[in-house]
């Protein structure tokens, strides 16, 4: 919680130029990623209930991926 006189969207800007958060199956794994003007994909989030999914760096935030 943060206290403060500046509204949030000062603190916390939106970037309206960002593409919207897309639904992946990269092998076999959901992911949520942003396609990049290349077409490539860019990983935010892995959406997984299997643990070792999340020490795969093959996964981890901000890897690009060829599509």
């Amino acid at each position: 919680m943060l206290y403060t006189i500046y509204p949030m969207d000062t603190i916390f800007p939106m970037d309206f130029n960002q593409s919207p958060l897309v639904e992946y199956h990269i092998q076999g794994r959901l992911c949520l990623g942003r396609r990049g003007p290349d077409g490539s994909v860019r990983l935010e989030r892995l959406i997984s209930t299997v643990a070792s999914d999340y020490l795969d760096p093959h996964f981890s935030p901000d890897t690009i991926i060829d599509m």
